[in-house]
């Protein structure tokens, strides 16, 4: 995949996961302004191809599934895996930096981050796994 394509491939991919991921958030959170929401899936995308750009995401994933957990390159285990901790780890950054923008340092930052990242988890995992392969083949067709 060219520089160009790879790009392309991590812009489409992080405006997916944004919508996804905080449209779940803002409704566990009791919904939101029409400004609010959008304001969010901006700050998710932003915090999510800044990160994209400094983390090797795809050697952390490659490690992760078939290094550590040995599942073979191609099989479903390994396509679960690698998509599991790389969700794990952007879901933790954005999740806990949005928590932190509307919260602030104080103690209940921890538990209002926290009383949410589950199921961002669970839905950003979902969300990769199914966006993984047509976002890919939309890449390489521009």
């Amino acid at each position: 995949m060219t520089t160009k394509k790879y790009l392309r491939w991590i812009v489409l991919t992080n405006v997916l996961m944004a919508l996804s991921i905080n449209t779940t958030a803002t409704y566990l959170s009791g919904g939101d302004t029409l400004a609010g929401w959008v304001k969010g899936c901006a700050l998710a995308f932003t915090i999510n191809t800044v990160w994209a750009a400094i983390l090797p995401m795809d050697r952390i994933g490659k490690w992760f599934a078939e290094s550590l957990l040995r599942f073979k390159c191609g099989s479903f285990g390994e396509f679960f895996a690698r998509n599991f901790i790389v969700n794990a780890i952007y879901v933790t950054i954005i999740s806990f930096t949005v928590a932190l923008v509307n919260v602030g340092i104080n103690g209940s930052l921890i538990p209002v981050w926290f009383q949410t990242y589950p199921i961002l988890h669970l839905e950003g995992l979902v969300t990769s796994l199914v966006i993984e392969k047509p976002v890919q083949k939309i890449t390489l067709m521009f």
